[in-house]
């Protein structure tokens, strides 16, 4: 390879990761390269800035159809055309790109601060996300969150819906989630938190996480843990099976112990035609089991199972479960 052993080793970490990931992406490679290279990852915040690059690259196409991201990035480029260019044969277009992600990578930190990336989920659809610093979001139905990023935060603000977080660590930059006005801290954790109205459902899978609420402390969380807080009343810590919580993930609802009514809720939630349930006097009665999300016909065939109720389907698609 013809590229100069210095040029990968001048300006700063993430310009230096460009260059590697761009010598290490164009073949062949050579033994002495690689050596280099690893040589080159020991260095402080070098493994790091060439993860950073690597995730960015692969995000490229999704970042460079944001007009915010476009303008400033032309910007960039605009600004780099002007200055002396140095070039290195053999690279070609892998550099120009991974060189194009690292400006994408620059110029993002200065358009997410001033109004954050929306993000949504119509009924029934679930997604998942992997942001820039590493961290993942699956949003369940009906979801719509905001993302801001910061050089000194991570912040999240869950306006419905329910999601589940796995936050890549980083203690300088706090990972926070408003939800009204619920908040939980994190620096590098799994957690789901559930949005409905005036409550908030705040379960714990992995790590710790702090809670507060209209920025008072209210209590800090283990794996294992749940808090629920519904306008002005907060309950006790729980210690649950977090399994069921997050069922939704692998697209089940789990009913286990459910009254009726709540599980004909959970169901709802994922269809656009519901189930409607004309017999309030069965409205408490408990159920078990699971459901694929979306499947009113295996939910009503299991409730009419077990209880003296029948299933109407109605012109418009919902059900009717009735004596």
């Amino acid at each position: 390879m013809s590229m100069n052993d210095n040029d990968a080793s001048g300006g700063d970490a993430c310009t230096q990761a460009a260059h590697w990931y761009a010598r290490l992406q164009t073949l062949p490679v050579s033994a002495r390269t690689l050596e280099q290279f690893f040589e080159w990852r020991k260095g402080e915040g070098n493994r790091e800035a060439f993860d950073a690059v690597d995730r960015l690259y692969r995000q490229a196409g999704t970042l460079a159809d944001r007009p915010a991201i476009v303008a400033a990035t032309e910007q960039a480029m605009t600004r780099s055309a002007a200055r002396p260019v140095r070039r290195y044969p053999g690279l070609g277009t892998m550099a120009a790109a991974v060189l194009g992600v690292v400006a994408v990578c620059l110029t993002t930190l200065a358009v997410w601060p001033s109004g954050g990336e929306q993000y949504a989920t119509k009924i029934g659809e679930q997604r998942t996300i992997r942001l820039a610093d590493g961290s993942k979001l699956t949003l369940d139905t009906d979801t719509a969150l905001t993302v801001t990023f910061a050089k000194d935060a991570r912040r999240i603000s869950l306006a419905k819906g329910q999601a589940y977080f796995t936050v890549a660590h980083d203690a300088a930059r706090p990972f926070t989630v408003d939800a009204g006005g619920t908040r939980v801290l994190a620096t590098g954790t799994q957690f789901d938190v559930h949005r409905s109205g005036d409550r908030i459902d705040v379960t714990l899978i992995e790590g710790r996480v702090r809670v507060s609420s209209a920025d008072r402390p209210v209590a800090q969380l283990q794996a294992g843990q749940r808090l629920i807080l519904d306008g002005s009343r907060i309950s006790r810590v729980q210690a649950i099976d977090t399994a069921p919580t997050t069922a939704w993930t692998q697209g089940r609802i789990v009913l286990d112990g459910m009254t009726l009514k709540h599980a004909i809720n959970e169901v709802n939630r994922y269809v656009t035609t519901p189930v409607r349930l004309d017999a309030p006097g069965f409205a408490d009665a408990r159920i078990s089991g699971s459901v694929e999300t979306g499947d009113i016909g295996s939910f009503t065939t299991a409730v009419t199972a077990v209880l003296p109720l029948k299933a109407q389907t109605n012109s418009d698609g919902s059900v009717t479960l009735r004596p």
